[in-house]
C-alpha cells in the first residue's frame, strides 16, 4: 500500500492512503488529495496505484510538479521515498508491503549525530519551507517573541502537540520543565538529535496544565553555533495513534534549528548592536547621558520649545568639593557622591525631563514645559534632597551639597548655547554666594 505525507509550513503533517485507480491532487476540494496552496492549480497531477506500482502525472499545472526537486514533464513512477513538491507543500511517499510500518518509520529510533553533512541534506531536502520560516522570522526582533514562533512552526511541520525551545541558560533546570532530563541532556551532551518512539514505559511528565500526562514519541535537536549548544528544540506527541517522528520528522527538525541558530545570533548581535549605541550616549559611571547626548537632546528641546512658544528651563548643577572629596576618603568615595548626585536628582525628573553628565562633577538637566520659576523650585527640591542624603564611608557619613544655576528660554535667548552660558553664569553666582545656592539668570 502507498501513503503519502503532506507537509507545509502553515499546516500540520496530513496522512493519505493511496487507493487503487486513479488519485488526483489539486486545490479544488473534490480531489482526492487536496494540496491547499495558492501555487497549486486546481487540478494540479495524478497518481496512478495498480498493484505496487505507483506512477505520477503532472496535469499540465501552472507551477509544475517536482519530484526530488526536478520538475517532471512526463509520468514518473514513484520509489519509496521519494519527495514530491506541489507550491509550498511538500508530499513524502512510502510504500508499506504486507500492512508493516514503512520501512523509513521502523529504521528510526535513537541517536544521531548533527553533523554538517546531516544539516545541509535537511537544509537542501526543505529549501522551500525554510524560505517561507526565515521570511516570518525575519521580521520579528524580539527573541522570545520569535522562539515562540520556532516552537509553532516545529510543533506544526511534524505533528506533534507540544514544542518548544530550550535556551542554554535553562540547561541547569531542565527539571523544572516537566520533561524526560534524561533525554534532553543525552541530545546536548552527544550534540544528536534524539529520537525516542516510545517512552511511556520510563517517563512521566506534566503538561503545561498540570496534569500528568505520558508522552508517547519524543524529538529533540540541539542548536549549534560553531561549536556550542545554545539551545535545544523539543516535540513530543501524546496520541497513541499518532504516526512515530520519522526521517523527514527529522529533517524538518534540523532545518528549523539552523533557522533557530540564526535568529538567536541575529537577536545576539542586535542586543550587542544597541549596547554599544547605548555606551557611545551613556556616562559609564552614572549610568546618565553623556555630554554628547545631553548637548543633542537639549538642542532638540530648545528648537521644540522656541517653535512652539512653549516654556523650558535649564539647570546646570555642580557637585561642591569635589576635589576635597577625593583628597580626604579617596575617588571611590567621590565616584558614590557622583552617582549619588545623580539618583537623587532624578526622583524628582519627568519622563520627558532630560538629565546628563557634561563634566567630572557637572551636570546639565532638561525641564521641559517649565518655566524659570518651576526651574527655581525644581532645583531647590533636588538640592535638598541631595543634602538630605549624606553618602557613608568607613570614617562615617559625608554630606554632600550641590550647587545649581537656574535659566528658561526667554524671549531674548535665540540659541540653547546661550541658554546654557546664562544658566552657567547662574551657577557661578550661586557659588561665590557660599555653595549649596541655588541661583536664577537675571
Amino acid at each position: 500500500m502507498w501513503a503519502l505525507i503532506i507537509r507545509s509550513p502553515s499546516s500540520a503533517p496530513v496522512e493519505y492512503e493511496v487507493k487503487p485507480g486513479k488519485n488526483t491532487l489539486g486545490r479544488k476540494p473534490d480531489n482526492n488529495i487536496i494540496i491547499a496552496d495558492e501555487s497549486a492549480s486546481r487540478l494540479h497531477a495524478e497518481i496512478y496505484c495498480q498493484n505496487e506500482m505507483a506512477i505520477l502525472y503532472d496535469l499540465g499545472s501552472t507551477n509544475g510538479t517536482f519530484v526530488n526537486r526536478e520538475r517532471i514533464s512526463r509520468p514518473h513512477v514513484l520509489e519509496s521515498g521519494d519527495q514530491i513538491r506541489i507550491g509550498q507543500h511538500v508530499i513524502n511517499a512510502s510504500f508499506q508491503e504486507n500492512g508493516s510500518p514503512p520501512h523509513l518509520v521502523a529504521a528510526l529510533s535513537g541517536t544521531r549525530p548533527l553533523t554538517r553533512d546531516l544539516l545541509l541534506e535537511s537544509i537542501d531536502q526543505h529549501a522551500v519551507f525554510l524560505d517561507v520560516v526565515s521570511s516570518r522570522l525575519t521580521v520579528i526582533l524580539d527573541l522570545d517573541t520569535a522562539l515562540v514562533e520556532i516552537a509553532d512552526v516545529t510543533r506544526m511541520a511534524v505533528g506533534a502537540e507540544k514544542s518548544g525551545v530550550i535556551l542554554a541558560d535553562q540547561f541547569d533546570h531542565l527539571e523544572d520543565l516537566g520533561l524526560p532530563d534524561k533525554i534532553i541532556r543525552q541530545a546536548i551532551e552527544q550534540r544528536s538529535v534524539v529520537i525516542v518512539p516510545d517512552v511511556t514505559a520510563e517517563y512521566k511528565t506534566t503538561n503545561p496544565d498540570g496534569n500528568l500526562s505520558l508522552i508517547l514519541s519524543f524529538l529533540c535537536v540541539p542548536v549549534i553555533i560553531e561549536e556550542d549548544v545554545v539551545a535545544l528544540i523539543y516535540a513530543y506527541k501524546t496520541n497513541t495513534a499518532a504516526r512515530h517522528f520519522d526521517q523527514h520528522d527529522v529533517q524538518l527538525a534540523v532545518a528549523i534549528s539552523h533557522q533557530a541558530a540564526l535568529t538567536i545570533q541575529r537577536a545576539k548581535l542586535l542586543k550587542e548592536s544597541q549596547m554599544f549605541e547605548q555606551m557611545a550616549i551613556t556616562d559609564s559611571l552614572t549610568g546618565l547621558h553623556n555630554r554628547g547626548e545631553i548637548l543633542r537632546l537639549a538642542e532638540i528641546e530648545f528648537e521644540r520649545a522656541r517653535r512652539f512658544k512653549h516654556p523650558l528651563a535649564l539647570l546646570i548643577l555642580d557637585l561642591d568639593g569635589l576635589k576635597q572629596i577625593n583628597d580626604s576618603h579617596g575617588h571611590l568615595v567621590g565616584d558614590w557622591a557622583l552617582k549619588s548626585v545623580a539618583e537623587n536628582s532624578r526622583k524628582h525628573l519627568r519622563e520627558i525631563d532630560c538629565i546628563g553628565r557634561v563634566g567630572g562633577d557637572e551636570f546639565v538637566i532638561m525641564l521641559v514645559e517649565t518655566n524659570l520659576e518651576g526651574g527655581r523650585a525644581a532645583a531647590e527640591r533636588i538640592r535638598q534632597t541631595i543634602t538630605d542624603s549624606p553618602i557613608k564611608t568607613r570614617q562615617g557619613p559625608v554630606t554632600i551639597t550641590v550647587s545649581i544655576g537656574v535659566a528658561a528660554n526667554e524671549d531674548n535667548i535665540s540659541s540653547v548655547e546661550e541658554l546654557i552660558n546664562q544658566a552657567d553664569i547662574a551657577l557661578m553666582k550661586a557659588k561665590k554666594a557660599g555653595k549649596n545656592q541655588i541661583a536664577a539668570a537675571e
